[in-house]
């Protein structure tokens, strides 16, 4: 059989939080002479996370672009730069950034079927083949989730691609999909490590897996595929397995875990950040890097291009009424989340108005907490999260919420530790639909910006009137009248029901004739 040559861009190092990608390439040959050791192996499992590091993945198009769609921000630029993007709802079934992102979320998913079906014959210790391959089903999972999420019927790829002529496959409806992705994740629970990766958020654990089957199981039981009570109870059950492990907690300081992700420096007191996207390097330095660009297209904003500056940043993704309003003043998560000030090109701290509402940008990524230097204009070290303990937290108390038709102690206690850190009163006392509610707004106000706010509004059935209610909100005479704030306006007319799921691109649908175009496009 023709020897075929990858070259993979990432290389898994076990070493300290800065050494995690390498960004040498490797080349190997495959598939009869690979995996020959442990080396081998771990080389091709970092080509399998090397997908999530990307820029067309969370690095930006699919973080950012794709997800960060919702009804608590918005994209700071004039109406007329988002007609056809898809971070304005403007786009169509030709967007470059829609084409770019399935692509690289795919590739990561051809390079796990490959591991998986190689390093059965290898000579590794039983043990750490079983762990790698763990991992790599694990991933496998989850890219797919991420396609169906925002993709909704799609492909599902069990094996690597061998014949262009066979190559052809027919979308697997959203409730199907979802079912087997989290028979892939239960599968793995006894596989992946539960123990030597604890305080390695880059890495895949048990805890990691549990939290994200949590979330697959809240989407599996919401709106479209209704699954209802079965999916939040078993939602509850695997985010309370994280929460007894004793493994996670929240840091009491709300800005430190941030701080320490755009720093490269790993929260292993408290392990709150369970699995983030590991970036390094920012060109200038040693020729180590990875198409990162968290803190630059979303970040507060900085105006300082030069290398030894704080940093630059677009602050393309500004703040709406609706979460600010979502916040009281006492809130710790106001100002880290809106940042009160800008940085100007000399770096000096230039703080809003009290009437200077959504000129705050997303405070979260700051370049400013970078530590590298020099610092390139566009490319960061900064890290973002996929699964927070926080997440977790309020992911266990709307499950108990919904399984039960009212709040448990469980799901009192588990959002009011939520509550706790940022400083708000706890709550009590309340019914089933005012506790959702809370839930809902509480979501909100933790997760902002992280590109996770889209897919809840879609799963509660609600994204186009939360949508439509950020379009009403820019005629309310706190919001400014500059060309910088009318995409808000202009993205809510323009959103319509078609818009809860992406469209298949048009270039798969040329390539894979089984595929039909999602309803409505």
């Amino acid at each position: 059989m023709k020897k075929t040559i990858f070259t993979l861009l990432l290389a898994l190092s076990l070493g300290s939080c800065s050494d995690f990608l390498d960004t040498r390439a490797y080349n190997f040959v495959s598939p009869e002479e690979f995996y020959q050791d442990e080396n081998d192996a771990r080389m091709a499992l970092a080509g399998v996370y090397s997908a999530l590091a990307t820029e067309d993945v969370y690095g930006n198009r699919y973080s950012c672009m794709i997800s960060n769609i919702d009804d608590l921000s918005f994209f700071a630029r004039p109406a007329t730069q988002t007609v056809s993007d898809v971070f304005g709802n403007g786009h169509n079934t030709s967007n470059t950034d829609i084409y770019n992102a399935w692509t690289a979320i795919y590739k990561g998913i051809e390079s796990a079927n490959i591991l998986m079906e190689r390093i059965g014959g290898s000579s590794i210790d039983e043990p750490v083949k079983t762990r790698i391959k763990g991992e790599a089903k694990f991933l496998r999972a989850y890219y797919h989730f991420l396609l169906v999420q925002a993709w909704k019927d799609v492909p599902i790829r069990k094996e690597s691609f061998k014949d262009v002529s066979k190559s052809t496959l027919a979308a697997t409806p959203q409730a199907d999909a979802l079912d087997w992705i989290i028979g892939e994740m239960e599968e793995v629970l006894p596989m992946v490590d539960d123990e030597v990766y604890d305080k390695r958020p880059s890495y895949v654990k048990k805890t990691v897996v549990e939290g994200v089957l949590a979330r697959v199981c809240l989407t599996r039981a919401g709106y479209p595929t209704n699954g209802g009570k079965p999916y939040y109870e078993k939602a509850a059950r695997y985010a309370k397995s994280v929460k007894d492990s004793g493994k996670h907690s929240l840091n009491p300081d709300v800005y430190e875990m941030w701080k320490r992700m755009a720093s490269d420096r790993y929260d292993t007191d408290y392990n709150e950040s369970m699995w983030e996207v590991e970036f390094i390097g920012a060109r200038e330095l040693d020729g180590n890097w990875t198409n990162g660009r968290i803190g630059n297209v979303i970040g507060n904003v900085q105006k300082n291009g030069s290398t030894e500056g704080l940093g630059y940043s677009y602050w393309f993704y500004s703040g709406s009424l609706i979460l600010w309003d979502l916040f009281d003043a006492h809130d710790k998560r106001r100002d880290l989340s809106m940042a009160p000030y800008q940085i100007d090109a000399n770096d000096n701290y230039v703080y809003w108005k009290a009437n200077q509402i959504v000129q705050r940008a997303c405070g979260k990524f700051r370049r400013e907490w970078e530590t590298i230097m020099p610092r390139h204009k566009n490319y960061t070290q900064e890290n973002y999260p996929i699964i927070r303990y926080a997440d977790v937290l309020l992911m266990l108390a709307e499950a108990e919420n919904e399984a039960n038709q009212s709040p448990t102690p469980l799901a009192y206690e588990a959002l009011n530790i939520v509550r706790e850190r940022a400083g708000i009163d706890p709550l009590s006392g309340l019914s089933y639909t005012e506790f959702q509610q809370e839930i809902r707004d509480e979501r909100g106000r933790e997760l902002c910006f992280e590109s996770l706010r889209k897919y809840d509004l879609v799963r509660w059935g609600i994204y186009t009137d939360a949508i439509q209610a950020l379009g009403e909100a820019t005629y309310n005479s706190r919001w400014p009248g500059g060309s910088n704030y009318s995409t808000a306006r202009a993205f809510a007319e323009r959103t319509q029901k078609k818009h809860e799921f992406l469209p298949i691109p048009l270039r798969e649908l040329s390539i894979n004739t089984e595929l039909e175009q999602n309803p409505l496009w």
